[in-house]
């Protein structure tokens, strides 16, 4: 079983079914840090990371903690100082970290532990855009371990 697609999967359907907003999700592949080699991708955008893995024994398969990255990237396109034309709807920016937060945190699914929040932080502002990153921790199920191989040594009987 392929996991990490799954996981995918159920993390993509879920920020579509919760933020109707979103345009455009995807496996992050730096596609905001290359512009001339991706094509225009439409904002709102949700890009999902698997950071490393770490893996351990359990009965039937494997237990993996794991760090799911989720970067929300928005329109980043008005001023918030104060008396700006927008100042309210640009400072509600800020708000797109609890977004991600209430619609993700708690979360679980057939091959993964309920998401925990471990940080957020505003990773950078691009010419048109900034980008929000809320890290969850989780636990990811491996179930149907592969059978293992190797050479047998040929055992000797003494009589």
């Amino acid at each position: 079983m392929k996991i990490r697609s799954e996981v995918y999967k159920e993390l993509r359907d879920r920020l579509l079914e919760k933020m109707p907003d979103l345009q455009y999700v995807d496996l992050q592949k730096g596609q905001f840090d290359n512009k001339q080699k991706n094509y225009p991708i439409p904002l709102p955008a949700c890009l999902v990371e698997f950071k490393q893995v770490q893996w351990s024994e359990s009965t039937g398969g494997q237990l993996g903690d794991c760090t799911i990255s989720i970067r929300l990237y928005i329109d980043h396109v008005t001023d918030s100082f104060n008396g700006a034309e927008q100042e309210e709807e640009t400072i509600k920016l800020l708000d797109n970290l609890d977004n991600i937060y209430e619609n993700m945190q708690g979360y679980s699914g057939e091959n993964f532990n309920p998401l925990n929040r471990i940080s957020d932080t505003i990773v950078g502002y691009g010419e048109r855009y900034v980008c929000y990153q809320t890290d969850f921790q989780t636990t990811l199920f491996h179930d149907d371990a592969p059978q293992k191989t190797g050479k047998i040594e040929k055992v000797k009987f003494k009589f």
